[in-house]
């Protein structure tokens, strides 16, 4: 996250309308990008599938998505959205929209945090990042949360509602510096390209020391690929276990 006229004057990000770029790795798509008309899971499949080309921005005015921008606390939480008006499609009523909200973390609650976002590939970023999110399958879930879990035994709980999982994902970092492991939602799906095996893992940046010790200590019984376990005896139908006189 950062404050939107510092990025811009320390030429760490230009402007430029996403809306215009086209193709595989369209040339309009640089090194530092300031996009309009976006949303973050949006951005974060720029990240991934354009590499290089993936170190984007954008200031909230230019963020599209509401939820997204009351997630991220780019903006202090609407009345409608606390109301649940965003959630009125996926449930039965009103009462239901208002309750599932109260169940999606909101940085936006404590009002504007953040003038703006930065994404981009962890290892080519201009700068330090807050949160560091990553889109893995469950074993590869399953290998970090053995990592995180190493040094002091925490478990990493949570709710799953469906809804704006990224960036509801980065709030609970934000608020509590907590990991969080979370379902995409289908917004990641439809304009983040996220796989249906994917499971999306978001933690502090500060935490990342400890979960690469924690990686490194539990290596030897819990690497990833996970090794099978073949040491036992196959159990076959009998009318195909050869018999005596089979064996000659």
């Amino acid at each position: 996250m950062f404050d939107s006229q510092e990025a811009y004057q320390s030429g760490r990000i230009s402007d430029r309308d996403n809306t215009t770029c086209l193709g595989k790795r369209p040339p309009c798509f640089s090194e530092r990008e300031a996009l309009t008309k976006t949303a973050p899971c949006h951005m974060a499949a720029i990240a991934r599938y354009y590499r290089e080309d993936g170190i984007v921005g954008a200031s909230a005015e230019s963020i599209d998505c509401l939820l997204s921008l009351s997630c991220i606390g780019l903006i202090k939480t609407p009345a409608r959205v606390e109301e649940g008006i965003l959630n009125q499609h996926f449930t039965s009523g009103p009462e239901a929209a208002r309750r599932l909200n109260t169940s999606i973390e909101m940085a936006g609650n404590k009002g504007k945090r953040y003038d703006g976002v930065i994404i981009g590939p962890l290892d080519l970023m201009p700068t330090d990042p807050h949160v560091i999110a990553m889109y893995v399958t469950p074993a590869q879930a399953l290998r970090l949360v053995i990592g995180f879990a190493y040094r002091e035994g925490e478990a990493i709980t949570g709710t799953i509602t469906g809804q704006g999982s990224l960036c509801a994902s980065i709030a609970k970092v934000i608020d509590r510096n907590e990991v969080v492991v979370d379902i995409p939602c289908a917004g990641d799906r439809a304009y983040g390209f996220v796989q249906e095996h994917e499971l999306v893992v978001t933690y502090p940046a500060g935490k990342t020391q400890e979960l690469i010790a924690g990686l490194e200590a539990t290596e030897s019984i819990a690497r990833h690929p996970f090794k099978l376990f073949l040491n036992w005896p196959v159990v076959i139908w009998p009318e195909f276990e050869p018999r005596k006189g089979d064996l000659g």
